[in-house]
């Protein structure tokens, strides 16, 4: 099944999305999740070494569904075996094996590995039983949880002035109340120790003193026992598991040198006896007294050494500081009596150049004097030249304008004139025109008085229009 991965939700609007979607079913996915890249190891036959546990019941399709377990840890695999193979292996046995892995999800969409056995090499009784490899296991998980520091809490208590409370859990007619405390002497006043009595032959009872013992204000849980009571109960694997389980420091006081139990390889701090347990107490208290002395003392020498390293480079400083100030006051009187030298020669200078200046000063007037007259003079001689050019450029446009003018009166005394002697000829003509008109009266006919008159208007008007021009 092919799926577009570039495929993104905000891409189309809810009813395109809908129309877009790619929808699997959970048995398409557990498919595709099958078909996925598998490991080099299911290619090939491998060896596995186990324990063989027989915990297929039924056969299915002539398999049986049975457990190989690993020796040293709670991890198991499912083992497929034939009938055959199935009727040949013997339960919590160790087996060596050829096989190979194939791996598949269930209905569930859970990851399951299968190893199916190919040939049976060998088969052996377990090196371990069933109870050692789960006392194995806790072993495995104490060391992964950590052991609490039971040497560092005590030190740290009592820096800080604090009674540790101590509860040691011991057997109900045991005596190893008075060994502790006798191991303790003295330093017994510095701890507040209870002791809870129960029987050392009941693992619900040991476990439920030490459940209800362990509270905030617990420091130390001790489990002691006297040299004559059960060792064996201390391999109880419910009461190991319940010891892991617990906020409190666990400390175990119940063997010899040569008894080492579970129960003291599970515990924060073991102790050989309760005498033994009695004995640290003491010696761990006076040891951090002297820890703390030494400390003390040495923090006061320290002290004392840092603060007279700091005096003795505070007195360098003030003395550098001093050197410095001297040698910056001497400097300073150097440039100060050098700005005056300086300063006083500069003055003189100046002074002896005044004097100079003062017998100077008439003769360099009489100079400055000269060329300020000479400017001045030269100054007239411009502005004169230049009011000469403008009256003879006025006097060149008056001649002109008025040789214009002239030009215009006269030729208008001419044409006055013209006009004048043409008026004197229409005179003339008119008083001609009206003698011959009176002489022609008598004679003429009236046709020859109008042509004369109207030559008459003629040149008058000739004369009007050209008396306009």
């Amino acid at each position: 099944m092919n799926v577009d991965t570039t495929f993104q939700p905000n891409q189309f609007s809810a009813t395109e999305q809908q129309a877009h979607a790619v929808f699997f079913s959970p048995a398409s996915l557990v498919a595709i999740f099958n078909a996925a890249t598998v490991t080099k190891e299911e290619k090939k036959i491998i060896q596995v070494r186990g324990i063989f546990k027989k915990s297929g019941t039924q056969n299915y399709g002539g398999y049986y569904y049975d457990t190989l377990k690993d020796e040293a840890s709670d991890y198991s695999i499912t083992l497929l075996t034939s009938e055959l193979l199935h009727n040949q292996l013997d339960d919590n046995k160790t087996i060596e094996l050829n096989g190979f892995i194939t791996r598949k999800m269930d209905k569930q969409g859970r990851i399951v590995i299968h190893l199916n056995l190919i040939e049976l090499l060998t088969q052996t009784v377990n090196k371990f039983s069933e109870e050692e490899v789960k006392k194995i296991l806790l072993i495995n998980k104490k060391v992964a949880t950590g052991f609490k520091d039971l040497d560092a809490h005590i030190k740290n208590a009592i820096f800080n002035n604090k009674r540790l409370s101590i509860k040691v859990i011991m057997g109900r007619s045991g005596i190893i109340d008075s060994d502790i405390k006798k191991g303790m002497e003295a330093a017994i006043a510095l701890y507040n120790i209870e002791y809870h009595r129960v029987s050392l032959s009941s693992p619900a009872e040991i476990i439920n003193k030490i459940i209800s013992l362990d509270t905030p204000d617990t420091d130390i849980i001790c489990v002691a026992r006297g040299g004559g009571e059960n060792l064996e109960i201390f391999e109880n694997l419910e009461i190991c598991n319940a010891i892991l389980e617990r906020k409190t420091i666990i400390a175990s006081a119940i063997g010899h040198a040569t008894d080492v139990t579970l129960f003291e390889k599970l515990s924060d701090k073991k102790f050989i006896t309760p005498t033994q347990f009695g004995n640290y107490l003491k010696e761990i208290h006076n040891t951090t007294i002297e820890e703390f002395q030494r400390s003390k003392a040495k923090i006061i020498q320290d002290t004392k050494t840092e603060l007279t390293t700091v005096y003795n480079k505070q007195i360098e400083n003030l003395h550098e500081q001093l050197k410095a100030t001297k040698e910056l006051n001497e400097k300073t009187l150097a440039d100060t009596k050098k700005n005056y030298t300086e300063q006083m020669q500069t003055l003189t200078d100046k002074l002896k150049s005044f004097e100079e200046l003062v017998g100077k000063t008439a003769t360099d007037k009489a100079a400055l004097h000269l060329t300020e007259v000479n400017n001045l003079k030269k100054q007239m001689e411009d502005i004169t030249a230049l009011h000469q050019s403008q009256l003879t450029q006025i006097n060149t446009l008056q001649v002109e304008k008025m040789k214009s003018l002239n030009d215009q009166i006269q030729n208008l005394h001419n044409q006055q004139s013209q006009k004048d002697a043409m008026i004197q000829q229409a005179n003339n003509l008119a008083t001609n025109y009206q003698k011959q008109l009176q002489d022609a009266r008598s004679t003429s006919s009236p046709s020859i008085l109008t042509i004369i008159i109207a030559l008459i208007i003629g040149l008058i008007v000739g004369a009007i229009l050209f008396s306009k021009q």
